[in-house]
């Protein structure tokens, strides 16, 4: 069974760094080499399997498997799934390539751009023109309209709702200054609409907080990643954006482009209510000299 998000796996993400580094004043020194090769980029050896390992560090297989027992693991295979969990997590320490790779600032470069417009592209094409009119149609026409997330996705939420208020009313971050998850949802209801980014990594208030919210029949879209696992049962729609990506942060591209495009067809969808209220804020902006 998938593990749902928020949660760890049994032996925790970060013990394969954790526990190599109580194992090591007792390792020999060709066990070493294999320490120091995984230490330098331990989610690495999600992708070798031990032959390999073995090969790469220049040691024997039996080498490996000694180092895996003095380790604290039980297999090689337990070992290589803890730093694959780690990954999918979204762990830096576990995405981050070896100290040496690329090909200079200019490879560096050629190959960002490459990850970011394959983020967007795959972020955007996920999306169905019925889905997004579906959508812009139920953010329009929601009494309220809320928007959550925690960490980092604390800041998408807060750049959607910062489109959101050009155009419609009544449009919060939850929860607002000084307020508690419950305070800020308290008046939220099936006439409503909350829009929650929860992109990794998420922590476990994030699945409480849906399940607070499905639990007052709140229509809920959930702007979430592939390693999503069980928030998307509590969500209306789900919108899945990848952000993997070769290097050692994820990227967000695609989650700004999501939000952005939702708030461009909500907008067109408000139509002329949409225009007279982004009119007023316009009109009392320069009334109050915010922009002097």
């Amino acid at each position: 069974m998938p593990q749902p998000w928020g949660e760890t796996v049994t032996k925790p993400l970060k013990s394969i760094v954790e526990m190599i580094h109580r194992a090591y004043d007792g390792l020999s020194a060709r066990e070493r080499q294999v320490a120091d090769f995984i230490l330098e980029s331990p989610g690495e050896i999600s992708m070798y399997p031990a032959s390999e390992l073995a090969r790469l560090v220049g040691v024997s297989n039996s080498t490996v498997t000694r180092f895996v027992q003095r380790a604290g693991f039980e297999s090689y295979e337990e070992m290589r799934l803890a730093a694959r969990e780690a990954r999918s997590w979204g762990s830096p320490l576990f995405l981050a390539p070896r100290e040496g790779e690329g090909n200079g600032r200019e490879g560096l470069i050629a190959s960002f751009a490459e990850a970011e417009m394959a983020a967007l592209g795959a972020a955007l094409d996920g999306l169905a023109p019925a889905l997004v009119d579906e959508l812009a149609e139920a953010l329009v026409a929601a009494r309220r309209l809320g928007f959550l997330g925690f960490r980092n996705s604390h800041f998408f939420a807060g750049y959607a709702r910062w489109q959101f208020i050009q155009f419609r009313p009544d449009t919060r971050l939850l929860p607002g200054p000084g307020e508690t998850l419950a305070e800020g949802i308290a008046d939220f209801g099936p006439e409503d609409m909350v829009v929650v980014v929860g992109v990794r990594r998420v922590v476990g208030t994030l699945s409480r907080a849906l399940e607070a919210l499905a639990g007052r029949g709140v229509p809920v879209l959930l702007i979430a990643d592939p390693s999503a696992r069980g928030m998307p049962a509590l969500a209306r729609w789900t919108v899945t954006c990848p952000v993997e990506n070769p290097h050692v942060l994820d990227s967000y591209a695609g989650v700004l482009a999501v939000l952005r495009l939702l708030a461009v067809a909500a907008m067109r969808r408000a139509g002329k209510a949409g225009h007279d209220h982004l009119e007023w804020i316009e009109t009392q902006h320069e009334a109050l000299g915010e922009f002097d």
